[in-house]
């Protein structure tokens, strides 16, 4: 009987085959070499990457303060039993949505009244709809948010461009937020943004004299945007009294940078 020839591999296959290898090998190495460029918290478990994360940031902020934030996502908060402090460090202030675009967070009254009796900071922010009238945005805060002496200054956060109009129209739309704003609280509010949406958006455009609270929850040592004040370095934090995650934030330069933050 003649013998059966082994089955051939076509060259094509062969060439797919070198290229699935080549190209896994490379993602590894690629991979390896971006995590050990970053903090050595950054190839961790999710769980231990953010308390290493969480002491990481604030050994080398020593004089940095801890503050969350929170808006209705969080539900209602158990005051009686609600914890100020993670790991030794206690909460120096929090922060409530109050308003986004032509609403209101619903829980906002509620979480902003049982601060009244509590000797916490407070602030409340408002979420800027890139697609709405800002002068409308802007007399919706300020017909929700009574602010008085030992609160935050007022807060805009801006995360998104519109897709209505250019970022230089957008950016008009801001800074008519800004100037309302600032002419009823009698302060320069705080801006709140994502470092990517600083960089693209805002640096450049004269929004550098407002103080920054800056969002990057990646792994880094601090954010790109380094005239910042606060950074929201996490969105993973626990609290008891609180049941569902909240942002973490630090504000950096103590005691001396909280107090020029809040009005007199």
């Amino acid at each position: 009987m003649p013998k059966k020839k082994s089955p051939s591999i076509p060259p094509a296959l062969i060439a797919l085959l070198i290229l699935i290898t080549v190209s896994a090998g490379a993602i590894v190495y690629n991979t390896w070499h971006l995590l050990h460029d970053q903090p050595y918290y950054a190839n961790k478990p999710i769980s231990e990457h953010e308390e290493l994360k969480f002491d990481y940031i604030f050994k080398t902020q020593p004089s940095g303060l801890l503050g969350i934030d929170i808006s209705h996502y969080q539900g209602r908060i158990d005051w009686q039993n609600l914890e100020l402090q993670i790991k030794n460090h206690p909460v120096d202030f929090i922060i409530f949505r109050a308003t986004m675009g032509d609403d209101q967070d619903e829980l906002f009254k509620e979480h902003w009244h049982s601060l009244d009796t509590v000797n916490i900071i407070r602030g409340a922010y408002h979420y800027y709809r890139p697609n709405m009238n800002s002068t409308l945005q802007a007399h919706n805060f300020i017909n929700q948010v009574k602010l008085r002496s030992g609160d935050m200054r007022p807060i805009l956060d801006i995360e998104r461009n519109s897709t209505i109009q250019s970022q230089a129209r957008l950016r008009e739309g801001i800074q008519n937020w800004l100037k309302i704003v600032e002419e009823h609280y009698g302060v320069k509010p705080i801006i709140y943004t994502g470092d990517t949406f600083n960089r693209h958006v805002l640096v450049g455009n004269g929004f550098e004299d407002y103080p920054l609270w800056v969002a990057n929850y990646n792994p880094i040592k601090e954010p790109e945007s380094d005239y910042w004040v606060i950074w929201q370095f996490s969105e993973k934090g626990r609290l008891n009294g609180i049941y569902e995650n909240v942002d973490l934030n630090i504000l950096r330069g103590g005691k001396t940078t909280l107090d020029a933050l809040i009005l007199d």
